[in-house]
């Protein structure tokens, strides 16, 4: 909740947290001051997270502060920027224009098809920093998020994001999580925080004069003996300590004499499961039953929501939570009613058996789904249950299932597996949705599964429509699939879909499309593809069929990058019809605009979603948006950026290939920042693939640098040339004119290292014959850095340097700055040479490049300068 309180006392601190307190209140000054930081706060269930939450957040308001906070739910966990919107009060009725604005990106309507509009998380996560940042510039803020073990993997997304920024805003972050498993995400957000130096509070369990002091403050007199006794069964926590009293008191087994309060209890519950039956045990029958149906419901609910999943009116919920309220079991949440505590709520599921617990959540998930509740709130509560909805559930699926593919996969994903098994195959129902869980799962990555459900439904689906998508389903699986790219079978798959009489002739031209598209990509046939291409987009437009002629469009630009002409590139790119998404086009314009030294646009590109037409982003085309903007970043010397693209990408399920591109790209940074360990690491987990093959581009060639560099690093220089001239010979031609620009001048220098001045002419000639047929002026910068390499020029090696400036190559131009010193060193000219010098290890300083920064301070060593790392 947002609140910005000037002055007046803050709350006093729980017992036994006051160090806690006074630690995260410092972190808040700091953050006042300009310097923000992470606070993350550990513990059991019931250790005090939640009280502490609370106490901070009454002492930030009165450090002139914006305070936003918020509490992650269990049963929202799936619910896409649920615990983030929750935090920042994103909601469609905010009064802030821009949240309200958010909120309907976050939460698009359903249009008339029962698809919502296609999810960008990589968006919307840059549009939750660009509110945090906009925030911060107001004034100092503080985001607190509880129980964030429920959050869900775009809000980690975001607090990943968030945390990276928050040292250089007026920004305290701070999140309370439940210790034990969590889920990868989670736990690499903890490892990333700490890191770069988070603050940890772990809280362990009270001491004992602690525990008897908060028996003091809850029963109003010193504890006697069997009151110690029965809270020793307590360990110190503090949430069990209050809940055995409120039990006792009111079980009426609390008494105060005098300055002593004692329990006739000399039993008692053992455990908080028992505490917390017992208290509930207190309330009136309707009022427990309309709890266990809350409970079901998640951490928070509202009274319309309960009224219509029980069927109740809400005058007389009203009554009974009223009730609840009073007996401290229940809160207000903004609009909503939350349970005190998640151990309330799951205590209220577990007194029910679970095949009643089980029948409950089908019963409240068809109730939702006849009132009209959302898409989500229907799913949490069926998939919870192994029974089968019946013909009303699937009535809801076949509607709703388009909007969960889209926003909720993994649940998505859940009733599929758990309904359709059992439904009859010949029902027009079960064929669509049979369909779209094909679909799903190839989104999801689960790509032997999709494989399986594709083809059992194609066998039996009677809608030639839906027998369209699904070879479409196996075309994207062939591709996707590392063992079948680069063979004839992926052509094969889309030459058989064009022909078949069920294509329309606008689906025949889309496949013939992807053919042309696995042509050029996978069998490096830029002229066959071409003429398919160009065949393709004259009948595309013949028909009016735009989504083919895109691709066609895309194809034929892609064929111009790997001739070295990205002008042409993005021209093709330019006429893709307004509003026509490609899922490649975006890649490819990334790559043109590289190529011709326009960075923030490429940056803006690569991190541009690419989703097709009606169909959200799946996981796949996240993972290669990640991969491709790290390598854009990476080339560009935007090095953390590209880092976290890699960290992004490893997190999500592997398609064709592209982990092996992210681990080249995290080995690469890791070995000019001089850490062998987390390279080496990235290149264990990925191997070189011998021989080359051109499905091979790009993924593998940027590992095999890698390992080229890893060599250097190594010291193995006759290996190193090897692998960079590999990169010149057989990985540039199936590429840009960057894979030819960057390793050339490596291998000409390495040959020139071992004594073979032929091989280096060789190289040379290589970069000759592909400049005279590249874009004009495109590989000058190459040009130059051989020659000046074999020839000892350093104007030209100087003036390479300036040119890979222009074109925003940080690393090059450093590298071509060395050279020249090393020229200049040879010919007697210091002076000159440690100019050089000193402009190139700026560069490396401001790349962090630690590893190029030690060979030119040692080379200024042999001129006589000392040079240590600034800053």
């Amino acid at each position: 909740m947002r609140t910005s309180v000037a002055g007046g006392p803050g709350a006093s601190a729980p017992v036994g947290r006051e160090d806690e307190v006074c630690t995260v209140v410092q972190a808040a000054r700091r953050a006042v001051a300009g310097q923000g930081g992470v606070v993350f706060v550990t513990g059991e269930a019931g250790i005090g997270k939640t009280t502490l939450v609370h106490a901070v957040l009454a002492r930030l308001r009165s450090l002139q502060m914006q305070v936003y906070s918020g509490t992650a739910d269990m049963l929202e966990a799936r619910w896409p920027f649920s615990a983030i919107s929750d935090c920042l009060q994103v909601y469609r009725r905010s009064p802030d224009p821009e949240r309200a604005r958010l909120a309907v990106q976050i939460h698009p309507e359903i249009d008339g098809t029962g698809q919502p509009a296609p999810g960008d998380d990589i968006g919307l996560v840059q549009q939750v920093i660009a509110l945090v940042e906009d925030d911060c510039e107001q004034s100092p803020l503080a985001l607190v998020l509880d129980d964030a073990q429920w959050a869900d993997p775009q809000s980690v997304m975001c607090l990943q994001r968030i945390g990276r920024l928050a040292r250089q805003l007026p920004l305290l972050v701070m999140v309370a999580i439940r210790s034990g498993p969590s889920t990868p995400q989670l736990q690499h957000l903890m490892a990333t925080w700490q890191q770069r130096g988070a603050i940890i509070i772990a809280l362990g369990p009270l001491e004992q004069p602690q525990v008897e002091e908060l028996l003091t403050n809850l029963a109003g007199a010193s504890a006697g003996p069997h009151l110690r006794r029965l809270a020793a069964d307590a360990a110190g926590n503090p949430f069990y300590l209050t809940a055995l009293v409120e039990a006792l008191t009111a079980a009426k087994a609390l008494s105060v004499d005098g300055s002593q309060a004692e329990t006739t209890h000399t039993g008692g519950p053992h455990s908080l499961h028992e505490v917390i039956t017992q208290r509930l045990r207190f309330l009136p029958g309707q009022v427990v039953e309309a709890l266990r149906a809350a409970a079901l419901l998640g951490s928070r609910f509202s009274v319309s929501e309960l009224a219509a999943a029980t069927g109740t009116p809400p005058h007389e919920l009203v009554a009974c939570l009223e009730q609840a309220e009073q007996a401290g079991v229940l809160t207000e949440a903004h609009d909503q009613l939350a349970f005190r505590h998640d151990l309330v709520r799951q205590a209220l599921e577990q007194t029910m058996s679970v095949s009643a617990r089980q029948a409950m959540h089908t019963r409240l998930g068809l109730a939702l789904a006849g009132a009209g509740y959302p898409a989500e709130r229907v799913a949490d509560q069926l998939r919870r249950s192994p029974t089968a909805p019946g013909h009303a559930g699937l009535d809801w699926l076949d509607g709703a299932a388009g909007h969960l593919a889209a926003r909720n996969r993994k649940t998505a994903l859940e009733l599929f597996e758990r309904i359709l098994p059992t439904t009859d195959p010949a029902d027009a129902r079960v064929q669509r949705l049979y369909v779209l869980w094909a679909e799903t799962l190839l989104a999801q990555g689960r790509a032997d599964q999709c494989h399986k459900v594709a083809t059992w439904s194609l066998e039996r689906c009677q809608d030639p429509a839906l027998r369209t998508r699904l070879r479409w389903t196996l075309l994207r699986h062939a591709n996707a699939d590392e063992e079948v790219r680069g063979e004839p079978t992926v052509l094969r798959l889309a030459q058989q879909a064009a022909d078949h009489p069920d294509a329309t002739p606008a689906e025949r031209l889309r496949f013939l499309a992807i053919r042309a598209l696995c042509l050029c990509n996978d069998l490096g046939e830029h002229a066959r593809a071409a003429q398919l291409a160009e065949q393709v987009r004259g009948q595309a437009a013949e028909l009016g069929e735009q989504t083919a002629l895109s691709q066609a469009l895309a194809t034929l630009a892609l064929i111009e990058l790997c001739r070295n002409q990205p002008s042409s590139a993005l021209a093709l790119l330019e006429e893709i019809p307004h509003g026509r998404r490609v899922r490649v086009a975006d890649t490819y314009r990334a790559h043109a605009l590289l190529e011709l030294g326009r960075l923030p646009e490429a940056v803006a590109a690569a991190r541009q979603s690419s989703a097709w037409p009606a169909e959200p982003e799946s996981a796949a085309d996240m993972l290669w948006r990640h991969l491709y903007a790290a390598y854009v970043q990476f080339v560009g010397g935007w090095w953390d950026d590209a880092r976290a693209e890699v960290e992004a990408g490893q997190e999500l399920p592997d398609y064709a290939g592209a982990h092996r591109g992210l681990h080249g790209v995290g080995a690469l940074i890791s070995l000019h920042r001089d850490d062998p360990a987390t390279a080496e690491a990235h290149l264990d987990f990925s191997p070189l693939r011998d021989p080359y093959v051109t499905a091979d581009a790009f993924t593998g060639s940027m590992l095999r640098w890698a390992h080229a560099v890893h060599a250097q690093h190594c010291g193995r220089t006759r290996q190193a040339l090897e692998l960079f001239e590999q990169l010149c010979r057989h990985d540039a031609p199936d590429n840009t004119a960057l894979w030819l620009a960057i390793p050339a001048p490596e291998a000409v220098r390495l040959a020139l290292d071992v004594g073979e001045h032929d091989r280096a002419l060789d190289i040379q000639a290589l970069v000759l014959e592909q400049a005279k047929q590249a874009e004009p002026g495109l590989l000058e910068p190459a040009v130059l850095a051989c020659q000046g390499l074999l020839e000892q020029d350093a104007d030209a090696l100087h003036t390479a340097a300036g040119l890979c400036e222009a074109l925003h190559r940080p690393l090059t131009q450093a590298r071509c700055l060395e050279d020249a010193a090393a020229v200049l060193t040879r010919r007697g000219h210091r002076d000159d040479a440690c100019r050089q010098l000193r402009q190139a290890a700026t560069g490396y300083q401001q790349l962090e490049a630690a590893w190029d920064l030690a060979r030119v301070n040692a080379a200024l060593r042999t001129l006589g300068v000392r040079q240590g790392v600034r800053g």
